[in-house]
């Protein structure tokens, strides 16, 4: 939900309107125009701004949160003057008066940031852990478009059950330029922090207590200076990683069959699964194709993103080819496409290095591929790729692919092990 030059990244806008009757739609104005007038001059637009050209690389909106004149927004909307001396922070009040912004602590995983306007309040909006019902209006400020200040009414419908982070489903139209902005109920209490849309009014918002002990530390790192960001982002990810990484290809996994094969699928809650088959009756081979992946992801930039886990299978079963031109076609496929997130390439990552092997299990032999690239600028972190075929059936194969992104190199190693042994004969 910010503006940036080379397009739009996540979402909001104005009011809908219409649909009720006259008398309840003249009340529910009353309680938005109410909403804007008490907290309008408490939401702030973010812009970063490339120091050279003077123009702008990207913009959001934020809100005050401490008598220090903090701001919190979102990380993805100041991201690129993380670390980077080429960009500036500035925000714009209501009265479209602009100053100087500092960034003072930042929680990449649930994806906010606070920013110091060295300029103190006696005004902000008081932070803690409100509880509310499913249902309860909430009243949403931020700068869509970068059309200046806006409100967008929606709805409370709880939390996520299946996401690995924590994310509030908001049913309210939000638009670009409003990642940052706050969400509110009528008197006044701010629910959460708008960071996302799904379009057709189904929006997320970050539950408004992550923020807490992140305004904590933004006091800490005020007295104590600016910190290392990149040392700092790259402790969060592999601190959330080991967390959401442990339980996944345990023995006790969900699986499926396909063919003669067992195969692993949605080891976590927070994980998508779909299929898909190609069973032309004129074809001399069928395939079945089944993957999984999370929703979630930690956005480090606009060119790379982490806490990505997937993987897939593609199941081939013969009709009729003969035992070499199965070969030929079950070699192809495990051949065929590069290693994982190639399209992700750049000064963020190295080149894949690659070995290749043969593990052995039982009466299984699978030939693999495992590929690891690591991270320009967080220490310790890579993405990992690791393909596999079992050999040995005469007219059955899969090919299968778990990748990683944003792991440790011994939970990528590990997680390798783990997933192969997954990978079993349906019947004994």
């Amino acid at each position: 939900m910010i503006l940036r030059r080379a397009g739009l990244v996540l979402t909001g806008l104005l009011l809908a309107a219409g649909g009720a009757a006259s008398g309840q739609r003249t009340n529910a104005d009353d309680v938005s125009a109410a909403v804007f007038r008490r907290y309008a001059d408490l939401t702030a637009k973010i812009q970063v701004v490339e120091g050279g050209s003077g123009a702008k690389a990207s913009l959001g909106s934020a809100f005050l949160v401490s008598a220090d004149g903090y701001l919190l927004t979102n990380y993805h909307v100041v991201a690129e003057a993380v670390d980077d001396d080429r960009y500036r922070i500035e925000w714009i009040d209501t009265g479209g008066r602009s100053a100087p912004g500092r960034i003072l602590a930042v929680d990449v995983v649930r994806d906010l940031a606070v920013v110091a306007t060295d300029r103190p309040t006696t005004r902000h909006f008081p932070i803690g852990r409100p509880t509310i019902a499913q249902g309860t209006r909430l009243y949403s400020l931020g700068h869509p478009e970068d059309l200046g200040l806006s409100i967008v009414e929606g709805v409370f419908n709880g939390q996520l059950e299946h996401t690995l982070y924590p994310k509030i489903h908001y049913t309210g139209p939000l638009n670009s330029g409003m990642s940052g902005g706050p969400a509110l109920t009528a008197g006044g209490t701010v629910v959460g922090v708008n960071v996302a849309t799904a379009g057709n009014s189904l929006s997320f918002l970050v539950p408004i207590e992550a923020a807490l002990p992140l305004i904590d530390r933004a006091r800490r790192a005020d007295s104590a200076g600016t910190p290392d960001f990149n040392a700092d982002i790259g402790r969060q990810i592999l601190a959330n990683q080991e967390t959401y990484l442990a339980t996944l290809f345990q023995g006790s996994d969900s699986s499926i069959v396909i063919g003669p094969f067992r195969l692993p699928t949605q080891p976590a809650p927070f994980f998508r699964c779909w299929a898909d088959a190609d069973r032309d009756p004129d074809a001399l081979f069928e395939s079945v194709d089944h993957q999984c992946s999370t929703d979630d992801y930690i956005y480090l930039s606009g060119s790379q993103s982490s806490g990505i886990v997937s993987m897939s299978h593609r199941v081939l079963s013969s009709r009729g080819l003969s035992p070499l031109r199965f070969y030929a076609l079950y070699s192809t496929n495990f051949r065929a496409g590069s290693a994982a997130f190639d399209l992700e390439v750049g000064s963020d990552v190295t080149d894949y290095q690659c070995r290749d092997g043969n593990v052995r299990r039982g009466r299984m032999v699978i030939r693999t591929r495992f590929c690891l690239r690591r991270y320009t600028n967080y220490d310790g972190l890579y993405d990992a790729d690791l393909k596999a075929a079992v050999l040995g059936a005469r007219d059955a194969g899969v090919v299968t692919r778990l990748t990683l992104s944003g792991v440790s190199f011994e939970n990528a190693e590990r997680l390798a092990r783990k997933y192969l042994e997954q990978i079993q004969w349906a019947r004994p």
